[in-house]
């Protein structure tokens, strides 16, 4: 009875483990052999020389520097400020779910209206041009100004997500706990600290995943508003790769692809390690 019970489980899983080897496993093995050979031509093994040549370019450095530096602002503030928001609606009474739909609209809008909403507001033509700059109007998008429009753009548009997550750690956090903590003389910033912050650790740790992940994927509007090759601050990885696409590098695309992948897997490996030791005390 045991093994055909176990049949049968391998039975069900088999059309996603065969979806995962055709869609996974196998391009990901196949990536690596382009990684390590000449050309699709050719196939003449040359070890690590892509990897090698992909680390010594001076493109490559500038996307990676990006996209560290669009991570390293992006994330903190997409946990703060959501945290912030989220806060303020739990004490807004009966009116709070209408100010959550209203911060949950950005994702629900297309990337194409996301784009000419932005364009709308900081383009040649635009409205700060038309307000502000209209005897010389400015191309924000390439200028230094323009990491921190994409920087608002991201928090704008992925912001309600995180404030969704943090409502539903707040409400499982127990009043009784605030009720008690007010009775011994905390006040609300002590509070903030010695309740929300600790019961709130599981919600930070799924916030900061989340926004990493988001991060990566603020590609499609950056490319959109500027362009495969934008301005130098917003040059980011997938630029990087998508440049390589284009051109049919895939040699040094596939070098490209592994050596995030890997530093991903190292800063997901950190991440995890560090929530168990908080929640292992």
């Amino acid at each position: 009875m045991a093994v055909k019970n176990e049949f049968l489980f391998i039975l069900l899983a088999l059309p996603s483990i065969i979806g995962l080897m055709v869609f996974f496993l196998i391009p990901f093995g196949a990536s690596l052999y382009l990684a390590m050979i000449d050309n699709p031509v050719g196939r003449n093994l040359v070890g690590i020389q892509h990897f090698v040549n992909t680390i010594n370019n001076g493109a490559f450095r500038l996307a990676l520097q990006n996209t560290v530096i669009f991570i390293a602002l992006c994330v903190p503030i997409n946990m703060i400020f959501p945290l912030w928001i989220a806060s303020m609606l739990n004490r807004a009474g009966r009116y709070k779910d209408l100010f959550g739909l209203l911060f949950l609209l950005p994702l629900v809008v297309p990337s194409a209206s996301v784009v000419h909403f932005w364009q709308s507001l900081f383009g040649i033509n635009g409205v700060i041009n038309g307000m502000f700059f209209s005897h010389a109007p400015i191309n924000w998008f390439n200028t230094d100004w323009a990491r921190v429009i994409i920087l608002v753009i991201f928090i704008w548009k992925n912001a309600g997500f995180n404030i969704v997550l943090y409502q539903a750690g707040l409400n499982m956090i127990p009043k009784e706990y605030y009720e008690f903590s007010a009775m011994e003389g905390a006040g609300r910033w002590r509070q903030f600290r010695t309740v929300t912050l600790i019961y709130l650790a599981p919600t930070f740790f799924m916030v900061f995943m989340m926004s990493i992940v988001q991060s990566f994927r603020s590609f499609r509007e950056i490319y959109l508003l500027a362009g495969s090759h934008p301005h130098q601050s917003i040059y980011m990885m997938q630029h990087y790769m998508n440049n390589l696409f284009d051109v049919l590098n895939y040699q040094r695309l596939a070098a490209a692809s592994y050596i995030m992948t890997f530093g991903i897997a190292i800063l997901v490996l950190f991440l995890f390690f560090v929530q168990r030791k908080v929640n292992n005390g």
